[in-house]
């Protein structure tokens, strides 16, 4: 499966740290080390004349005998990779771009596209490690590739159960104006919490999930008037679906608080255990400063999904700001960082809660963690 394909940016592709430069830095003390030399740039010459020409099993071949003649050749592996890439040879790409990350392990766009080898060959596991480690390292410049990339990575979130970041990234993307069928797909999917990937999809639920990921993808994009018509034809045609009260809260919440509370507490009438919606009715009314009315809904949300950090998050701000419980609040708060260590807010009410108990020390150490993080996401974002 490969609902977005890279094409021909395979020499846009080449980042400058792993320039033809590096193959000419070859001894030259002796006449058959110099014979050698000339040799493999010939070589080198050939397979990129036929990789330019587009006769990809010669060019295969050519890159092939390149980096058996020096396997430390990591331009070699790179385009043998993408070669291999693009003709649908995934396990042969996989094993190219392994090189090039243990050559390169600081190179963005290997991890990437081994990661997106890995998809094809459905080795998943191994494929979200390696597209979220691309992510982390920050792809540069060609957004036609940041694209593919990313859109794999999301499926891949989804697969795995991480759906309110793999809501951010199909958000991204919305915001961008890229949301074909593909995207509001996949921001179906996330928004429904389905653990799938778009194959997998049962056929009768096709068009909830899109009906749900144009809503959603309109949402994000600021496209209030289609929003709302798509928020309303959700609720006439799925009024008792489950999570569906959840998303058109969340669509109204920043426009009508209590409007969002009251399809939040629809949402609870029918999933009485869904702790998102509990989470996000503590947080409206921890926002007003209702300590003691959000404090069951925060309660609950721990009771009911004990491994969910933004249950115990809530709750810890609940118990420490409203100083209902300083102490108890403050465990909460980092119960939430162990399970949550990326999540900068967290550690920002953490800090505030040991400033609350008199940890200075403690305090300043979280609110410094908050800041790297939030730097990192600021340079995130800036990146596409």
């Amino acid at each position: 499966m490969k609902p977005l394909r890279l094409g021909l940016l395979i020499a846009a592709l080449l980042p400058s740290y792993v320039a033809v430069a590096q193959r000419k830095n070859i001894p030259q003390g002796k006449a058959a080390g110099a014979a050698n030399a000339s040799g493999f740039e010939a070589l080198v010459k050939k397979a990129e004349a036929a990789r330019g020409a587009d006769q990809t099993d010669e060019a295969i071949r050519l890159y092939t005998q390149a980096v058996h003649m020096r396997p430390g050749f990591a331009e070699g592996w790179w385009y043998l990779g993408m070669l291999f890439y693009e003709a649908d040879q995934y396990a042969d790409g996989r094993a190219a771009f392994r090189h090039v990350t243990g050559l390169k392990p600081g190179m963005a766009l290997g991890w990437a596209m081994l990661g997106l080898c890995e998809f094809e060959t459905k080795d998943f596991d191994s494929a979200l490690a390696h597209l979220e480690k691309a992510d982390q390292l920050k792809i540069p410049s060609e957004q036609g590739f940041y694209d593919v990339s990313k859109y794999h990575f999301a499926l891949l979130l989804i697969r795995s159960g991480r759906f309110e970041p793999a809501v951010k990234v199909i958000g991204d993307f919305a915001r961008q104006g890229k949301d074909g069928p593909q995207f509001t797909e996949a921001m179906g999917l996330a928004a429904l919490r389905k653990p799938l990937l778009p194959n997998e999809l049962p056929p009768l639920e096709r068009e909830m999930v899109l009906d749900v990921g144009h809503a959603l993808c309109d949402s994000a994009a600021r496209r209030a008037a289609e929003a709302e018509r798509e928020r309303l034809e959700l609720l006439r045609k799925y009024p008792n679906a489950p999570q569906i009260h959840y998303l058109s809260g969340t669509m109204v919440l920043e426009s009508d608080s209590d409007k969002a509370l009251e399809e939040w507490n629809a949402e609870l009438a029918i999933s009485p255990e869904h702790p998102q919606a509990l989470v996000s009715i503590a947080a409206e009314y921890l926002k007003r400063g209702e300590y003691q009315t959000a404090l069951p809904y925060a309660k609950k949300a721990v009771e009911v999904s004990p491994g969910y950090f933004a249950a115990h998050a809530i709750l810890g701000q609940v118990l420490a700001e409203g100083d209902l419980d300083v102490s108890r609040g403050t465990h909460e708060l980092e119960t939430a960082v162990r399970l949550a260590p990326w999540q900068p807010q967290v550690h920002f009410a953490l800090g505030t809660a040991y400033a609350k108990g008199g940890r200075k020390a403690d305090a300043a150490k979280e609110r410094e963690e908050f800041l790297r993080l939030r730097g990192q996401n600021e340079v995130a974002v800036s990146k596409p």
